[in-house]
């Protein structure tokens, strides 16, 4: 155990903000944007869906989100949305073959409204008023082993989404809900701004929770006014904005009209028949 990085964390809650988000950027990773051995995109096919389902399940048992259920997947209504949209990032290396480690869903608002409602709904509809649309990010997770000691994996999910949100949806703000001990990640890393907090959220097993926008029509200025003189392999502006990577495929959406694809309830339809017919192994130790 490093006693003085141990010491630092207990330390930071109680330092100025400026000075705290400065040591905290300063001891940012070196940040890959391309990875050799895993692919990160929407999920297309049925098995897809079945194993984000299935990760998302064991990891929020095991962080105590949910209870266990039967069949062991976390799908919730909103992914009976047409509109609803699916990502996940795999292993694509001989030996795991497309196993997937990172998940995340993605609702845009509408008539439906979104899953943070449940909570937030008065802040939601603050910026429903002033005509923005708004997208939320949900149901995230990646596997224990490939978390961490490697930001690389959330990162580049990061960067996928927020490429999806900005460039296929034309969203104006990317909203999302998290446990009150990776705010300071939100905020001080990605420039999150909290909007509001609860301290029991029916959606995570009664857990506290806290909402946060990303606008995103000034996140770029904002990453860059504060990231690029920083060096390249830490500077999250090139990262999301400036440089190219190998390791996301967003061509789906382009090649959606070439293939059947099933969203919405037809997905979910398709999902409960597959698992009403296989057994589906543990994607966590337990």
């Amino acid at each position: 155990m490093n006693i003085s990085n141990t010491l630092l964390k207990l330390l930071l809650p109680w330092l100025p903000t400026d000075f705290r988000k400065r040591i905290i950027r300063g001891g940012l990773p070196d940040f890959q944007t391309n990875l050799d051995d895993v692919t990160f995109c929407e999920a297309s096919s049925v098995e897809d869906y079945v194993s984000c389902f299935r990760l998302l399940h064991d990891v929020y048992v095991d962080a105590g989100f949910i209870q266990p259920s039967s069949p062991p997947l976390r799908i919730i209504p909103h992914h009976f949305d047409s509109e609803a949209r699916i990502f996940m990032g795999c292993l694509t290396n001989d030996q795991a073959e497309n196993t997937p480690i990172y998940t995340a869903s993605l609702f845009p608002d509408n008539e439906q409204g979104l899953p943070m409602d449940i909570g937030f709904k008065r802040q939601v509809d603050d910026l429903r008023n002033e005509g923005r649309r708004v997208v939320e990010v949900g149901c995230l997770a990646s596997h224990p082993l490939y978390r961490k000691g490697n930001k690389n994996i959330p990162m580049l999910g990061n960067r996928m989404l927020l490429s999806y949100a900005i460039n296929t949806i034309g969203a104006d703000d990317l909203l999302i809900t998290t446990h009150p001990k990776y705010l300071k990640i939100y905020e001080d890393i990605l420039l999150f701004e909290k909007i509001g907090e609860i301290s029991s959220f029916s959606y995570v097993n009664n857990n506290p929770a806290v909402a946060l926008r990303q606008n995103l029509k000034t996140f770029s200025e904002r990453l860059k006014k504060i990231y690029a003189k920083k060096p390249t392999e830490k500077n999250l502006y090139h990262f999301f904005f400036e440089s190219g990577s190998t390791s996301i495929d967003l061509s789906l959406e382009d090649e959606k009209e070439k293939a059947e694809r099933y969203y919405g309830a037809d997905m979910i339809k398709r999902v409960m028949e597959y698992s009403a017919t296989r057994p589906l192994l543990p994607l966590i130790a337990a």
